[in-house]
């Protein structure tokens, strides 16, 4: 009987270290759970995971909290609501936004408000890094579309369009991140997609299995950190273990070479 206690205090020892080791260990099981509960249309329990998740770090995720707020209006727990909204408008999301929202008693204050919570973000993340990172995963998607393209003899590149073209995105990807670290919500504020009206995540995971497939292995070692700091979904610590191209990962002009040659080497 000791023993087994022994086993459980050493297993409940680990548990809790790995989670004050990674910051949203205990969080994304908690959201999942939250949108299962969102989907089943019980909310009541979707807003308790939701807060039980949000007190597991000190900057919930905006496609998170774009949730909350539904779950909060659902709820009819407008007090919930004000704080997911001020949350939200300080990590950058524009007033337009809440615009379907001026009937709730709170709007009024929270638009009297706004200019603060603008300054907020001003003073407290980088917009400039934001709109950055947002025009590299742009350029970045236009680029992978050409290349399925060329891949499917819609157009014709040449290897040195296709050797450039990778270079350039990840050049420009690692001049940011040496200047800042690996772009995440911390540091930008939250991504709001105004043709949607909704806030989503950056599409980090994209970008990086696209420079992995690109032949290079940018931040191999770091990918852990990167999801404990809220940068990547933990699903993208397994994916991207498997995700290579045609190459053997030694770069951009070999990769480029290998997929030139399994393409266009009959021509």
């Amino acid at each position: 009987m000791k023993n087994i206690l022994l086993i459980f205090t050493i297993l409940l020892f680990t548990v809790n270290s790995v989670a004050q080791e990674c910051e949203f260990a205990e969080y994304y099981p908690l959201v999942k759970l939250a949108s299962k509960n969102y989907s089943d249309k019980n909310y009541e329990d979707a807003e308790k995971n939701l807060k039980l998740a949000f007190t597991k770090t000190d900057h919930p995720l905006g496609a998170d909290l774009h949730l909350a707020f539904s779950v909060a209006l659902k709820r009819k727990d407008t007090k919930w609501a004000e704080q997911i909204a001020i949350r939200l408008a300080k990590g950058g999301v524009p007033l337009r936004y809440f615009r379907y929202h001026k009937k709730h008693k709170w709007y009024d204050k929270f638009n009297a408000d706004f200019e603060t919570y603008s300054d907020y973000y001003k003073e407290n993340y980088n917009q400039e890094l934001r709109d950055n990172f947002l025009s590299l995963i742009n350029r970045d998607k236009e680029f992978n579309s050409k290349y399925h393209d060329w891949r499917t003899s819609e157009i014709e590149l040449t290897l040195d369009e296709l050797i450039n073209g990778a270079s350039e995105i990840i050049s420009d990807f690692n001049q940011m991140t040496d200047k800042y670290g690996f772009p995440n919500e911390k540091l930008m504020g939250y991504h709001y997609v105004r043709r949607k009206n909704s806030i989503e995540r950056y599409h980090s995971g994209a970008l990086i299995i696209h420079i992995y497939q690109s032949g290079v292995l940018v931040f191999e070692n770091e990918i852990y950190k990167i999801v404990c700091d809220g940068g990547l979904h933990p699903n993208y610590e397994e994916t991207l273990k498997k995700i290579r191209g045609f190459g053997n990962s030694t770069g951009i002009e070999q990769e480029m070479k290998a997929r030139y040659e399994k393409y266009r080497g009959n021509k």
